[in-house]
C-alpha cells in the first residue's frame, strides 16, 4: 500500500479518529459540506428524471421493468440501445427477465422520493411496486420467486433461491411499511422474513445457506455467502425491527445481534480490517476472492454499528466504530477519493464502482455523527461524487467512473443496478449533513402516530415537529411532515 505521508488532510483527519474513537469538540465540523439541501437537489435533477418516465413504470403500473436503456427508453429487441449490446455474460444471461429484486428495488426509490420530497405521486409509484410483488411474486410458501417471464414467475424452485434475493425481494416492502405502517405489508414482510430464517439456517454452520437445494449439480448449496446474512440485515431487518410491537421487536433484535455477530466471528478478517466475501472456497481469502472489496466490508460494518447503538451492544458498537475507522482509512486514496477494493501486489483499485463508493460514503457520514473528525472526508468524496457520478444527459449515476472522473461503458441499470443505492446515498447524506451542521431534518411519512412513531431511517432523532398537511397519498392516506433533530 502507498504512503500515507502525502495524504490530504482528511486522511490525517481520519488517523486521529482511529486513535481517538471518541467524540472530538468541533466548533463547525463541516465548512467544506455541500448544505443538505443539495442533495435534494441532487435527488430531484440529477435521479428523478430517470425514474419518473412513463416506460419505468411498467405495465400495469409498478410491473418495473428490469432493463432500459440509458435515455431511459424501454429496449427495443429488434434494434437494441447500444449500451445492451455485447454484455458480459452474467448480465446477458438475465436479458429478457424481470428480477423482482429490482422491482422491488424500483419500489424503494419512490419511496426514498416520497419520503424526501412529500410527492404523493411517488407513494402511489411505490404502492404499486408493492402491491406488484406482493400478487405476483410472492407465493404460498412465503418465498419470494426470484424471476418473472412475461409477468409470470419463471424460476428457480423455492428453495433453490438464494437467501440473498430472498432478503431483496423485502426492500421495497420494507421501505413502503416504514412510510405507511401498513399492516397488510407488515404481514407479507413477517412471512417472508420467517421463511427464510427456518428453512435456510443451517446449525452446523450456524448460519443462513446460500441456497438449500441445488439441482443444477453446481454445487451452490455447499457455499457459505456473506450476502446471505448481510443483506437480510440492509434489506428490511434494521429498518422493520424498531417499529414492531413487542414482543416481536425484541425477537427481530435478538436476530440482528444473531446475524452481526455472526458475521464478526466467521467472515471477519482482523488481519485486513475486512469481511472476507466467501468461506472455504479456493481463493476466497484473497484480494481476488468473491466480494472481497470495500463495499461489502463498509455495509457490514456500517450495519453492525446500526445494530449496535439499537441494542445497546457496547463492545459490538466499539469494535464496529474502530474497524470501521480501519477499513475507511483503507479505502481512502491520496487524492481524497474511494477506492474499490485492493488491487492483487498490495495496490488499490482506483476505480469508482456506484455502490461501492456510496456505502463507503454511509459509512464515513455516520461516523461523523459520533466522531466530527470524519466529516471533512466527505467534502472530497461528495465533491467527485456530485460531479462525476451522475449522467448529466440521462440521468441516475454511472455504474463506473474512473479515477479520472470519465465514466466506463455499460448499462445505467441492469439485473444488479436500480435507483437504490443512490436514492439511499441521498438520503443518508441528507440526514447527516443536517445534522452536522445541527440543523433540523425533514421526512414525509403516510401515516399519523404519535412522535415516537416516526424514525429517520436507520437513525435515532428526537422528533421536533409533526405537522399534517392537506395533501392525501396513496389509497388516500394522510401526509405529514416529521421534522427531526439532535440525529445520532
Amino acid at each position: 500500500m502507498r504512503s500515507r505521508s502525502r495524504a490530504p488532510l482528511a486522511a490525517l483527519s481520519l488517523a486521529l479518529a482511529v486513535v481517538c474513537p471518541g467524540p472530538t469538540p468541533a466548533a463547525d465540523p463541516s465548512p467544506g459540506l455541500p448544505p443538505g439541501e443539495r442533495w435534494l437537489e441532487h435527488f430531484r435533477r440529477d435521479l428523478l428524471p430517470f425514474w419518473n418516465l412513463p416506460d419505468a413504470f411498467g405495465s400495469p403500473r409498478g410491473s418495473f421493468p428490469t432493463w432500459r436503456c440509458d435515455d431511459g427508453r424501454l429496449p427495443d429487441p429488434a434494434r437494441p440501445c447500444a449500451e445492451l449490446r455485447d454484455l458480459p455474460p452474467w448480465m446477458a444471461e438475465g436479458l429478457g427477465r424481470q428480477y423482482v429484486r429490482m422491482v422491488s428495488r424500483q419500489t424503494y426509490f419512490y419511496g426514498v422520493a416520497f419520503h424526501l420530497s412529500g410527492d404523493k405521486a411517488m407513494l402511489e409509484l411505490a404502492r404499486d411496486g408493492v402491491n406488484f410483488i406482493r400478487a405476483h411474486a410472492l407465493d404460498r410458501e412465503g418465498s419470494a420467486v426470484t424471476w418473472l417471464k412475461d409477468g409470470r414467475p419463471a424460476g428457480p424452485a423455492v428453495l433453490e433461491r438464494t437467501a440473498q434475493d430472498e432478503a431483496y425481494a423485502l426492500v421495497g416492502l420494507a421501505m413502503y411499511y416504514d412510510l405507511t405502517r401498513d399492516p397488510q405489508v407488515l404481514r407479507d414482510i413477517v412471512r417472508l422474513k420467517e421463511h427464510v430464517f427456518r428453512e435456510y439456517w443451517d446449525e452446523g454452520w450456524g448460519m443462513l445457506r446460500w441456497v438449500v437445494r441445488d439441482s443444477s449439480g453446481a454445487g451452490e448449496e455447499k457455499r457459505q455467502e456473506l450476502v446471505a446474512q448481510l443483506d437480510q440485515l440492509n434489506a428490511y431487518l434494521l429498518l422493520v425491527t424498531p417499529l414492531l410491537p413487542e414482543p416481536q421487536r425484541t425477537a427481530w433484535k435478538a436476530d440482528l445481534l444473531r446475524l452481526a455477530r455472526l458475521l464478526r466471528g466467521q467472515f471477519f478478517a482482523p488481519e485486513q480490517h475486512m469481511y472476507y466475501g466467501t468461506l472455504g472456497t479456493p481463493g476466497s481469502e484473497t484480494v481476488e476472492g468473491r466480494h472481497n472489496d470495500f463495499g461489502h466490508s463498509a455495509k457490514a460494518l456500517w450495519m453492525t454499528e446500526r445494530i449496535a447503538l439499537l441494542t445497546g451492544d457496547g463492545e459490538l458498537l466499539h469494535f464496529a466504530r474502530y474497524e470501521a475507522g480501519q477499513l475507511l482509512r483503507r479505502a481512502l486514496l491520496p487524492d481524497g477519493t474511494w477506492a474499490s477494493r485492493p488491487a492483487p501486489g498490495g495496490g488499490l483499485d482506483a476505480g469508482k464502482e456506484w455502490w461501492i463508493f456510496a456505502e463507503l460514503d454511509e459509512l464515513c457520514a455516520t461516523l461523523s455523527l459520533s466522531n466530527p473528525v470524519f466529516a471533512p472526508i466527505l467534502e472530497k468524496t461528495y465533491a467527485f461524487w456530485l460531479a462525476h457520478m451522475p449522467d448529466p444527459v440521462g440521468h441516475e449515476v454511472f455504474g463506473w467512473v474512473g479515477a479520472n472522473g470519465q465514466p466506463g461503458p455499460g448499462p445505467k441499470i441492469h439485473l444488479w443496478k436500480s435507483g437504490y443505492h443512490s436514492a439511499e446515498h441521498a438520503l443518508v447524506a441528507y440526514l447527516t449533513t443536517k445534522a452536522l451542521r445541527q440543523e433540523p431534518a425533514a421526512l414525509y411519512f403516510a401515516f399519523e402516530g404519535e412522535p415516537g412513531a416516526y424514525r429517520p431511517y436507520y437513525f435515532e432523532g428526537e422528533v421536533l415537529r409533526v405537522e399534517p398537511l392537506p395533501a392525501r397519498g396513496a389509497g388516500d392516506r394522510p401526509v405529514v411532515k416529521v421534522t427531526f433533530g439532535d440525529l445520532k
